[in-house]
């Protein structure tokens, strides 16, 4: 009984696998219709993992005999010497091919009562990877249906299909940021194209903290958001680069990112006034670095304050003593260890100015 369990678990987990697993192929679908407000959508193509035969892991499963010729059907039959369907099916999934090639699929169908043909029609824009589509051996370049002039019959439908790997590309590459930690930080847009599967998924990531990506998934071509996220860096160069990756498949592209920090913490020009940055990192834990400047003169205005309050009001940290009372710009690590989870606003007080910023403790 133990045995018969676990062989039900085993195949229950490789069932759950395979249901989440995304093939790699091209699938194009085709639309037959009888102008009688009747239709039916069969899909041919090459997938990963296909036989000749029906694969029912790939949604191929084998149809009921067909109906008397009054009611209207529509499948994929076999194809001579090409693959072997039995009494048909609503898709036809060919082995993926290692070089171009052509596929020849046939769909039998009847158009049913008060039907004299039918109509296959099919998207515009056929799916990458396709090249060229034949139908009873015409070329449907520029066309978008093709109509039978029997009431019954076949319809033999050829596909040539480019298998080239998929392949990324982003623009532009490389990406460039000049940097002053003194205004606001800076993003710039990165559009991620990928080149063989034109609806392929990607995911970004970034080798070096000072970047934020949003979103940093999706599929297709797409432009993401690429933003410097740090303002505690010394004046300098600095490089990185974006990660693009296929879930799926093995395609992946670097691209290169370059920044000149031309005004950071040491490097900056005292200003005339009280001045408090956002903390980095926000959101946080447990620790995060407020970046401050107290003003190109220091006059008699007595001693800086610098509190953390809660949503109440209360104060619930006083970091005074670690302000230096001089010109420049100068952090302080905030360590909020002992502090829980939430908003929290911290405000620097000098003479008669005061400044305020929030920050949010993840816990």
């Amino acid at each position: 009984m133990k045995q018969k369990n676990l062989f039900i678990m085993v195949f229950l987990l490789l069932a759950a696998s395979a249901a989440a697993q995304e093939f790699r192929g091209v699938s194009m679908e085709l639309i037959v219709s009888n102008g009688q407000g009747r239709e039916q959508v069969v899909v041919v193509g090459v997938r990963q993992g296909a036989t000749t035969g029906l694969d029912p892991t790939l949604e191929e499963s084998e149809l009921p005999p067909q109906p008397p010729n009054e009611i209207f059907d529509v499948r994929c039959v076999s194809t001579p010497g090409k693959s072997q369907l039995g009494l048909g099916s609503y898709a036809d999934y060919r082995p993926y091919p290692s070089g171009s090639t052509a596929e020849t699929f046939t769909i039998s169908y009847q158009a049913g009562l008060n039907a004299s043909g039918v109509t296959v029609s099919w998207d515009e824009v056929w799916p990458g990877r396709v090249t060229k589509l034949m139908i009873d051996g015409e070329d449907m370049a520029g066309n978008t249906s093709v109509e039978t002039q029997f009431a019954t019959g076949q319809v033999v439908v050829e596909v040539t299909f480019d298998p080239s790997p998929l392949t990324f590309t982003a623009n532009p590459d490389p990406l460039r940021f000049d940097v002053n930690n003194r205004d606001q930080l800076p993003t710039k847009t990165l559009t991620i194209t990928p080149n063989g599967e034109p609806n392929a998924a990607w995911e970004l990531s970034a080798d070096v903290e000072w970047l934020t990506i949003s979103p940093s998934s999706g599929e297709g071509e797409q432009t993401v958001d690429v933003t410097v996220n740090t303002q505690v860096l010394p004046a300098g160069q600095y490089t990185g680069k974006i990660r693009v990756r296929s879930p799926v498949f093995g395609a992946e592209l670097d691209v290169a990112v370059q920044m000149e920090m031309v005004v950071g913490i040491g490097a900056v020009a005292a200003p005339g006034s009280l001045e408090l940055l956002q903390n980095y990192p926000n959101p946080f834990n447990p620790s995060t670095v407020i970046t401050l400047e107290l003003g190109s003169v220091l006059q008699e205005q007595g001693t800086p304050v610098l509190l953390v309050h809660d949503l109440l009001g209360r104060v619930v940290m006083d970091l005074s003593a670690e302000v230096e009372l001089r010109h420049g710009v100068q952090t302080i690590t905030l360590d909020a260890a002992q502090l829980a989870g939430g908003a929290y606003s911290y405000t620097l007080r000098y003479g008669s100015q005061r400044l305020t910023r929030t920050m949010m403790l993840v816990k």
